[in-house]
């Protein structure tokens, strides 16, 4: 199976026409109808100013014509009428090309977030582990959002303002060659000056997203229901807002300080243009002086240098300055979609599997300390095994190694002689089940609360009661008001359960689904000893003649397993059963002394 690169910044070359070749067929997939209408109109809109460009000059002819009577008031009229018929159909297709992108962009954006999630389920689940592709996940988001105003900024250079720009210097150049390359070299520096912009908002960006990150976790601290007692009665919510507050400026200082740089360089930029912009007047003013224009073709010329002007310092201060500060973020989100995947083959896995552990060590990234050291452990099929330990002993991450979601840094975890290394995940989830401590809550009734664990399945009532009943939920108690229909969440209208009740739910979701296979990994932390130890006794019973691993710090329902591993500090220091281990001096018998009060 391929890693993930270790180093996050792949650092691709991604220019300009590469992102478009990447992004425009994805806007026309989501979006075909509505962006092709946007392409025809802003094409439109780019002619209309030449347009006027023309209109204008027979209208200034008309009017002189009209001054010496060379021709009636009627046709002045007429030339007028066309001009403000230019003008008006230049400002509706200005007002429709500028609507059209946001309706566009919600849609885009959604089909892009779905690329996001699509990505994240083929990728290593260690790389949640790790705070640099954490902010890698943000930069990622951060691009999605920026991409249709780029594609949109880029594709009205082409279709928008090259049009333009083409026949005004071809008009020019027509009326006075010198007029084409003075204008040249006014916006050459500006230019300049959008490339230096994009580098310095890409770095910024690159500093930017761990910072963003926090800012929106201290936010959710303070705002959130899940946080809002403890931050009011412990006092804690003045102590999220510094943090919040300290944050926020951290991340206004990066980016003040990357608009500050360009910002400066833009002033004296922007004062050499406009001392350009006058120097053309001059030559154009010379010229009709020398009588190499007539006063009519000043006169258009003149107004219409004041319409390309602003259409350059448009295009160069604010779409592509834009573009320069939104390029980071796309190709944040470029680099992300070519991350590596994790490319397992489907593979037929016996059911009734013994799953066997060599040698096998793991560490989490960033931290030098391995969380399993060098564990060998031979799983039967059938058997239950339990898996005891102090908290931090290393037991959850033993799971994750066993059931395949994490792949270890040395050794091998087979099922059957099969490399689990080998295997798609879908294949090795398959026919498993699990209960963890930090369940989940979903939002949403009590019976697709449970479902969710097989929902391409309609669950009879019948088997929602047995599973519910297996796992301690009454539907029929005050609790769930609508039973199976009640909404699990006073946001949308309906209740709230303690942290017992919750567990259970998440419990019956572990029961409900299909598996030969299941893990508890300290599944009831929020239930008194009494309720846990019958819902062990339950679990026995349906998990007969099925692979059974129980991880828990928590001893007095451990007997019920067949055998017992105890961890400590990521090794297995004892194995055997129950009986064995008690008589055995070691951290079983320990640890059980210190629990058995409360199993009395």
């Amino acid at each position: 199976m391929k890693k993930i690169k270790g180093n996050i910044h792949i650092k691709n070359k991604f220019d300009s026409i590469y992102i478009m070749k990447k992004m425009i067929p994805k806007i026309f997939e989501t979006c075909p109808v509505a962006f092709s209408f946007k392409i025809i109109l802003e094409i439109f809109h780019g002619l209309s100013f030449a347009v006027i460009t023309i209109l204008l000059q027979w209208f200034f002819a008309a009017a002189a014509k009209l001054v010496t009577r060379e021709i009636v008031f009627l046709s002045a009229i007429s030339s007028l009428l066309l001009l403000c018929l230019g003008y008006i159909t230049s400002q509706v297709l200005n007002g429709v090309t500028n609507y059209i992108p946001k309706v566009i962009n919600e849609k885009v954006k959604g089909n892009l977030s779905g690329q996001i999630h699509e990505k994240l389920s083929k990728i290593s689940p260690i790389f949640f582990e790790d705070t640099k592709k954490l902010d890698f996940i943000n930069k990622a988001e951060e691009g999605k959002n920026n991409i249709v105003i780029f594609a949109d900024q880029f594709l009205g250079i082409f279709i928008f303002y090259l049009p333009y720009f083409i026949f005004m210097t071809w008009y020019l150049f027509h009326l006075k060659p010198i007029l084409v390359i003075a204008l040249f070299f006014v916006f050459v520096p500006t230019f300049i000056t959008q490339l230096v912009r994009a580098r310095a908002f890409t770095k910024a960006e690159d500093q930017s997203a761990s910072i963003r990150r926090e800012v929106d976790y201290y936010e959710e601290c303070n705002v959130s229901r899940e946080y809002y007692k403890e931050t009011r009665i412990l006092g804690g919510f003045a102590y999220f807002e510094k943090l919040y507050v300290n944050s926020l400026t951290a991340l206004q200082k990066i980016r003040y300080a990357a608009s500050f740089r360009t910002g400066l360089i833009e002033l004296g930029v922007s004062f050499i243009t406009v001392l350009g912009y006058i120097g053309i007047l001059l030559l154009l003013f010379a010229a009709l002086m020398k009588k190499e224009i007539s006063v009519t073709e000043f006169s258009a010329v003149f107004a219409s240098l004041t319409i390309l002007y602003g259409m350059m310092d448009e295009l160069f201060c604010e779409q592509i300055a834009e573009m320069s500060q939104n390029f980071g973020t796309i190709r944040n989100y470029l680099e992300f979609l070519k991350l590596d995947e994790l490319e397992g083959k489907a593979t037929d896995i016996n059911k009734n599997h013994d799953i066997i552990l060599d040698k096998v060590s793991f560490s989490y990234p960033g931290i030098e300390n391995e969380a399993v050291k060098n564990v060998s452990l031979h799983i039967k099929s059938g058997e239950t095994l339990a898996i005891v330990g102090e908290n931090g002993s290393g037991k959850s991450t033993l799971i994750r190694l066993i059931t395949g979601i994490y792949r270890p840094k040395a050794g091998k975890v087979t099922y059957d002689n099969i490399d689990i290394s080998n295997v798609a995940l879908s294949s090795l989830f398959e026919n498993t089940s699990a209960i963890f401590q930090k369940y989940q809550r979903y939002q949403m009734t009590l019976a697709d609360n449970i479902r969710i664990s097989r929902i391409e399945l309609s669950a009879s009532e019948k088997e929602l009661n047995l599973i519910c009943k297996t796992a301690g939920v009454s539907k029929d108690s005050g609790a769930y008001p609508n039973g199976y229909d009640t909404m699990l969440s006073r946001e949308f209208d309906g209740v709230d359960l303690s942290g017992g009740q919750w567990q259970r739910v998440a419990i019956a979701r572990g029961f409900y689904r299909k598996h030969q296979m299941i893990i508890l990994d300290e599944p009831t932390a929020a239930i008194d000893p009494n309720e846990e130890t019958r819902i062990y006794n339950q679990f026995a019973g349906i998990s007969k003649d099925k692979t059974s691993v129980i991880v828990t710090h928590r001893l007095g329902s451990v007997k019920l397993a067949d055998r017992i591993a105890v961890m400590k500090e990521g090794e297995i220091v004892q194995a055997g059963t129950h009986e064995e281990l008690l008589i055995q001096e070691g951290e079983y018998a320990r640890l059980y002394e210190a629990q058995e009060q409360w199993y009395r």
